[in-house]
């Protein structure tokens, strides 16, 4: 049986500071793309048009991107700790 390292605090936190930073910005980017008519020349001071109707693309697409953004950054930081021990090892082969 294989034994897997305890997750402590730190990392539960940093998961949770993943996960709200991905979804402000998939927020972001979501509303951006909504209310984007709204920047055309002939629709300036008509007011904020929306392109969605409803708040189903928010509902669902927050949470995604939430997900989504927390496997892009475990993927990243994972890669930046093999790279990492990658080095040290070059290095200590080298000595």
């Amino acid at each position: 049986m294989l034994k897997r390292p305890k997750i402590n605090k730190h990392e539960i936190i940093a998961d949770a500071v993943f996960v709200f930073v991905s979804m402000v910005i998939t927020f972001s980017i979501i509303l951006i793309f909504d209310t984007h008519w709204s920047f055309y020349p002939e629709n300036m001071g008509k007011g904020i048009q929306f392109i969605f109707m409803s708040p189903e693309p928010y509902l669902i697409g927050v949470p995604i991107g939430g997900l989504v953004g927390l496997f892009l950054f475990k993927l990243i930081f994972y890669a930046f700790s093999e790279e990492e021990k990658a080095t040290k090892k070059n290095k200590k082969e080298q000595s």
